[in-house]
């Protein structure tokens, strides 16, 4: 399924960092940025894991706030747009 919301790099977000996100799903939450947009399968991320990504399903390449790592994560990973703590 392809997601219909679209993120931007910059944009702060709250996500799911494990596990895929759907109703029910009792995973914790997390929050981060949005540093750039995977559009082709590639090695993302502080991991280098492959990143299995294209056009119609990008990866989100996020920079948890807690931790600094970045991971790359699909759209439906990602729970809502926030504005950054001050």
């Amino acid at each position: 399924m392809v997601s219909k919301t679209h993120y931007n790099a910059g944009d702060h977000v709250i996500y799911r960092a494990i596990g895929r996100a759907g109703p029910g799903t009792e995973t914790s939450t997390t929050s981060g940025m949005i540093v750039d947009i995977i559009t082709e399968t590639q090695p993302a991320g502080d991991s280098g894991v492959s990143a299995h990504a294209s056009e119609e399903e990008p990866r989100y390449l996020i920079k948890n706030d807690n931790t600094g790592k970045e991971s790359a994560y699909k759209a439906t990973n990602i729970l809502e747009k926030v504005n950054p703590a001050v």
